[in-house]
């Protein structure tokens, strides 16, 4: 292993012979035991900067450039974690010049403030080929480990070790990232990366499932000066601003649009009128909105609709071209909700304050309009992009359903709430859903509504304050169903490339039953198993009983794993078995990382596979 010193660099050729996929790790630690950071990549054209916001890789969009870098979120080591970073260098488009590794603190924290930072470099063999050890730091909110470049063809690595007291605004300033789009502190987009210009191969006349196609893009709301600046352009005066979009309705060409949102909000209005203020109250409306939103819809959207509309195009193109189609109502719905609810609220202007029984329920009702169009406008999103990836979704089965609500929403198992906490959110939901279809209607137990509230709190903010909800509405709308777009497509697209791994895997070997103890085996060597293992585990054994009709109930009950098993099933297999040898390799990386155990197992693995 190479140690690096700050502004030094080396060809990843010169190191090693397995470069063309690399994974990196950042590590620190903390004197309190608490200290973080979050870590960012971005990919840089030959101006020096991102081609556009799509090329700044971070938690919420951990996958960049195509698939070819990719967050893969923290992983225990022997003193702490660390977070590791995969680089397929040789999928990387060839307009990226540079990736540069940074992470970035808040709160007024500083990269000085922690110990042992550092940053490591290995092969796909598992090889450890360098290491940048940070000495100081500083008291700095943001600091670019180091970067990958290309010179004459070739992948080289400069250990950089460059502070900025700015924080994160540092780096977006330096690499183009237009900060008028960031939502939050922590730099996330708006608005996402060219909205107004879909990908030409993908036809512009294939509707968004159940959503007729938009007809032009939507320009940036701007905060009213007035409610009288709420009304449309071509309304006459004195029609109720409840009845009227904003700004961003109306502009030309949006006639199709706005009149798709407004079908959308009229059937949703009515599902809202079934609702008891204990529903919503509860969150019980989640479960119920829930069955209206999937239960018809999965029947008609398939891997053969979308093939029937999108013939020829890659699946990342259209997923694409869907989450922007999606934002974009849900832009334009955020809109006339706001202003309706603006209006709702300045009826009671006058009253000293107190509202008449109908004017607080109509309010309500609003809000609930955009809550339930959102949600369910991101249900189907991410059940889409599961669909287009080809990733097996049974929303009969309470794991799958409750992953596709987890994927939804970007909900983290043990998130906080306003007003409570959800703790060990799959752990409430798992058990409980029992979800069926029966004549069209979910039946779904106590687990939905916490979901339901978590909506409903996280969503009610926005179109709250009179005046300022019109644009806020707009803009976080657009913003939290990329966001959820953007989400779905990284674990889906994830999973895509699992299945299409244990495909492959399965396909090839020629002992599918002792594939599934060898790959078992390389997956406990550790003691531990990646969400990436637990996938390609499923995914195998799923396809080796559908494939070969083998279903192994000794595998099934095992607990713990004995190697002297494997090794006695490999000595009584006659033949070749050098299969299972490819075997082990692909399911040691497949989480990014071979490490020492994983290496020995393989080892011991293929000795066996000689002498038989």
């Amino acid at each position: 292993m190479q140690k690096m010193i700050r502004g030094a660099n080396v060809g990843l050729a010169a190191l090693s012979d397995h470069v063309g996929s690399v994974t990196m790790s950042l590590g620190w630690s903390s004197p309190t035991g608490e200290g973080d950071a979050d870590v960012s990549l971005w990919l840089l054209g030959d101006t020096g900067k991102v081609r556009s916001d799509a090329d700044f890789c971070f938690h919420n969009n951990p996958v960049v450039g195509n698939g070819s870098v990719q967050l893969l979120g923290k992983a225990p080591t022997a003193d702490a974690y660390e977070d590791r970073i995969s680089c397929d260098l040789d999928a990387v488009p060839s307009e990226v010049e540079r990736i540069v590794v940074a992470a970035s603190r808040y709160g007024g924290a500083h990269f000085g403030d922690l110990n042992d930072l550092y940053l490591t470099l290995t092969d796909s063999s598992g090889t450890r080929l360098v290491q940048f050890s940070v000495e100081e730091a500083g008291a700095v909110g943001a600091f670019i480990f180091g970067e990958l470049y290309r010179r004459a063809d070739e992948w080289k690595f400069r250990a950089v070790g460059q502070g900025y007291a700015s924080g994160l605004a540092g780096l977006e300033a330096d690499f183009g990232l237009d900060d008028e789009d960031d939502a939050g502190e922590e730099g996330v987009a708006a608005q996402g990366p060219d909205e107004d210009t879909p990908p030409q191969s993908v036809p512009q006349t294939a509707p968004l499932a159940a959503v007729p196609p938009p007809r032009a893009p939507e320009p940036e709301a701007a905060a009213p000066a007035s409610t009288g600046e709420a009304r449309s352009q071509e309304e006459p005066a004195g029609q109720p601003v409840t009845e009227t979009p904003v700004d961003v309705v109306d502009a030309p060409g949006d006639d199709a649009d706005r009149e798709a949102v407004e079908r959308e909000r009229a059937e949703l209005r009515e599902f809202i009128k079934g609702l008891s203020p204990d529903d919503i109250k509860s969150g019980g409306w989640f479960t119920k909105l829930s069955a209206q939103a999937m239960s018809s819809y999965t029947d008609k959207v398939d891997w053969q609709y979308f093939q029937e509309r999108y013939e020829g195009v890659p699946p990342d193109a259209v997923v694409d071209q869907r989450m922007k189609l999606a934002a974009r109502y849900a832009a334009l719905e955020g809109g006339l909700s706001a202003g309706a609810y603006t209006a709702a609220v300045a009826a009671t202007i006058g009253s000293l304050g107190g509202a008449s029984a109908a004017t607080v329920p109509a309010a309500v009702a609003t809000m609930m309009v955009d809550v339930a169009f959102v949600t369910r406008l991101q249900l189907r999103l991410a059940y889409d992009i599961a669909v287009l990836y080809r990733v097996p979704l049974d929303l009969s089965d309470p794991e799958d359903m409750w992953k596709l609500i987890r994927v939804a929403f970007t909900i983290k198992s043990g998130e906080a709430v306003r007003g409570g906490v959800v703790k060990a959110v799959p752990a409430l939901v798992r058990p409980v859903i029992k979800r069926f279809y029966s004549g069209g209607v979910l039946t779904a137990a106590r687990g939905l509504p916490v979901v339901g509230k978590y909506l409903l709190q996280r969503n009610v903010i926005k179109i709250g304050i009179p005046l300022v909800g019109v644009p806020l509405a707009v803009v976080l709308n657009r913003y939290t169903t990329l966001l959820a777009g953007r989400h779905a497509q990284a674990v889906f697209r994830n999973e895509a490339r699992v299945i299409e791994l244990a495909e492959g895997l399965t396909k090839r070997c020629q002992h599918p039953q002792l594939m599934l103890w060898v790959a078992w085996l390389v997956v406990m060597a550790d003691d531990k198993i990646a969400d990436d293992e637990t996938l390609l585990m499923r995914h195998l054994v799923r396809l080796v009983r559908e494939q070969h009709q083998v279903v192994d109930e000794q595998l099934a009950h095992l607990v713990d794993i004995d190697p002297a098993e494997v090794w006695r099933r490999l000595d009584a297999e006659p033949g070749d078995l050098s299969d299972l040898l490819d075997v082990a390799d692909r399911v040691a990386t497949v989480d990014g990382d071979v490490d020492a155990r994983e290496k020995a197992v393989i080892a011991e693995l293929r000795e066996r596979c000689r002498r038989v």
